[in-house]
C-alpha cells in the first residue's frame, strides 16, 4: 500500500508540475504580448509623418527603450522612402522585419540576443500624402526564459517538499489504519501463547465480524477440547472398575496356583493402565506451530524437579550433580518443558547405580542438555530402539518403557532433539537439544 501510494503521490506530482510550467509559459507569453501591442499602439500614436522621414513627437516612458541593449525595442522604417527610425536601446542595429509582416515571430536582435518581434504595416496621413511605415517593437526572450526557469525551479521545490509532506501523511494514514490489525495480530498471538483464551479489547467497527468469528472459532475449538478432555478421563475412569476387576481375578487365580495365568493378567492390566497413562499425558502437551513464540527457563525446570525426586526413595540413595551454565530461556512452553526434564531424570534415577550427572550448555541458538547414569548402560546396537513406544530393553525393573517416547513427542512439538549414547561413568547419556527463546524474558518483581 506505501508503494503504490508513493507511485501514486509521484506521478500525480509530475503531472501537476508539468501542467503549471505549460499554464505559466502560455500566461507570460500572453501577457507579454499584451503588453508589446500596448506598446506599439503607443508608439503609433506618437510617430510624425513627414516627407523627410518618421519621427516622434514624444518618447515612450519606458526607460528600457533610451538604454542601450536595455531589452526593449522599436523601429519605424518608411516603405515609401526606405528611411528607419530606431530607439536608441537598438544602437546601430536594424531589425530584419521586412519579410516577416504583421505579427509575432522570433528574430535576433543586438549582441545575438534572441527576441520576441511583433511589426504592423500602419498608413499615417501627412501633409505630403499617406505614408506607409512599419512599425515594430522587440523584447529579449532571455527574461522570460529566466522567468520560466525560476518558476520550475521553485514549483520543483514545492512539489518536492508537498510531496514529502503527502508521503508521510499517507504513511502515518496506512499505519494509524492498519494499527487496529496489529492489536489484532498480537491478540491473536496472545491466544497462540496461552495468555488469553479469546480475542479482547476495543477493535474498529470494521474488525468487529472478524473478531466475533475468530471468538466463535475459539470458543467451538475449546469446547471440543473440552469434550475431548471428558471423554478421555471418562474413559480412562471407566477403563478402572474392568482393570480392577481383572486384577482381582489375577489374584484368586493365584490363589488356587494358577501362577501363570495370573501373572499374564496382571502384565496385561498393568500394561493398558500405562498406555491409558501415556495417552492422557501426551492429549495434555501443546501442540505447537512455527507462529509460537515461548519463553521457559531451563534452569528452574531442572532444579524443581532435583528438587522432588531428592525427597524419594530412589532419589535420597543417589548423589546428583548439577552442572548448569547460565540460565537459559529455552522456546518450550514450561509445562512440556517440566515434563520433559521429569521424564528424563526419572529415567536416569531409575537405572542408575549411584549417581546422575546434570549439565547443560549454550551452544548459540540453541541449549544442550546432558543428562548421565551408572547405571548398566545399553548396548550400541540397541540404543536405536530406545525412545519407541512400548519398548523396554531391560524387564527386570517396572515401566512400560513409554517414558522416553513421550519425550520424543515432547521435543517434535517443541523443535528439539535427543540423542542416546553410552557415558564415561559406564551407563547412558541423553543429549537434548532445545531452541532459544528470541522473546524478551518476563520482568522480575
Amino acid at each position: 500500500m506505501m508503494g503504490l501510494a508513493v507511485i501514486w503521490v509521484v506521478a500525480s506530482l509530475v503531472a501537476a508540475g508539468i501542467a503549471l510550467h505549460y499554464l505559466f509559459g502560455i500566461n507570460i507569453e500572453r501577457s507579454t504580448r499584451e503588453e508589446m501591442e500596448a506598446a506599439l499602439t503607443r508608439l503609433a500614436a506618437v510617430i510624425v509623418s513627414s516627407a523627410d522621414g518618421p519621427s516622434l513627437s514624444a518618447p515612450l516612458p519606458d526607460p528600457r527603450y533610451s538604454t542601450p541593449f536595455g531589452g526593449r525595442y522599436w523601429q519605424i522604417e518608411a516603405l515609401n522612402t526606405g528611411v528607419t527610425l530606431r530607439s536608441r536601446s537598438l544602437w546601430d542595429f536594424v531589425v530584419d522585419a521586412s519579410t516577416a509582416g504583421d505579427g509575432l515571430y522570433n528574430g535576433s536582435g543586438p549582441d545575438d540576443r534572441q527576441l520576441i518581434v511583433l511589426t504592423r504595416k500602419l498608413e499615417v496621413a501627412s501633409e505630403a500624402g499617406p505614408q506607409e511605415y512599419l512599425v515594430t517593437v522587440a523584447q529579449d526572450h532571455g527574461p522570460i526564459q529566466a522567468a520560466t526557469r525560476g518558476f520550475a525551479s521553485d514549483l520543483t521545490q514545492v512539489l518536492a517538499v508537498l510531496g514529502i509532506v503527502v508521503v508521510l501523511a499517507a504513511w502515518l494514514q496506512i499505519k494509524l489504519g492498519l494499527s487496529p490489525i496489529s492489536r489484532l495480530r498480537e491478540a491473536i498471538e496472545g491466544v497462540r501463547r496461552g495468555d488469553r483464551a479469546r480475542l479482547e479489547g476495543r477493535f474498529p467497527t470494521e474488525l468487529q465480524p472478524l473478531v466475533q468469528e475468530v471468538n466463535g472459532l475459539l470458543d467451538g475449538r475449546e469446547a471440543m477440547m473440552e469434550r475431548a478432555r471428558a471423554r478421555a478421563a471418562d474413559l480412562a475412569h471407566g477403563l478402572k472398575t474392568p482393570l480392577a476387576a481383572v486384577h482381582g481375578i489375577a489374584e484368586r487365580l493365584r490363589d488356587k496356583g494358577n501362577d501363570a495365568d495370573a501373572d499374564l493378567l496382571q502384565d496385561l492390566s498393568f500394561e493398558m493402565s500405562e498406555r491409558v497413562d501415556y495417552q492422557m499425558r501426551l492429549a495434555a502437551l501443546r501442540v505447537r506451530t512455527t507462529a509460537h513464540s515461548m519463553r521457559s527457563s531451563l534452569n528452574t525446570a531442572v532444579i524443581r524437579t532435583l528438587t522432588v525426586l531428592k525427597k524419594t526413595g530412589r532419589g535420597e540413595s543417589l548423589h546428583w550433580v548439577a552442572d548448569l551454565a547460565e540460565d537459559c530461556w529455552v522456546d518450550v512452553h514450561r509445562q512440556d518443558l517440566m515434563e520433559l526434564v521429569g521424564i528424563t531424570l526419572e529415567n536416569a534415577a531409575k537405572w542408575a547405580s549411584s549417581r546422575v550427572i546434570v549439565r547443560s550448555m549454550n551452544g548459540g541458538d540453541h541449549v544442550v542438555l546432558e543428562i548421565c547414569d551408572d547405571g548398566p548402560g545399553v548396548p550400541v546396537e540397541q540404543l536405536q530402539s530406545l525412545g519407541k513406544r512400548g519398548v523396554r530393553l531391560d524387564q527386570s525393573l517396572p515401566g512400560s518403557g513409554l517414558g522416553l517416547a513421550i519425550a520424543a513427542e515432547i521435543l517434535d512439538l517443541n523443535r528439539g532433539s535427543m540423542a542416546l549414547s553410552d557415558a564415561q561413568v559406564g551407563g547412558l547419556v541423553v543429549t537434548i537439544r532445545l531452541p532459544l527463546s528470541t522473546s524478551e524474558p518476563p520482568l522480575l518483581s
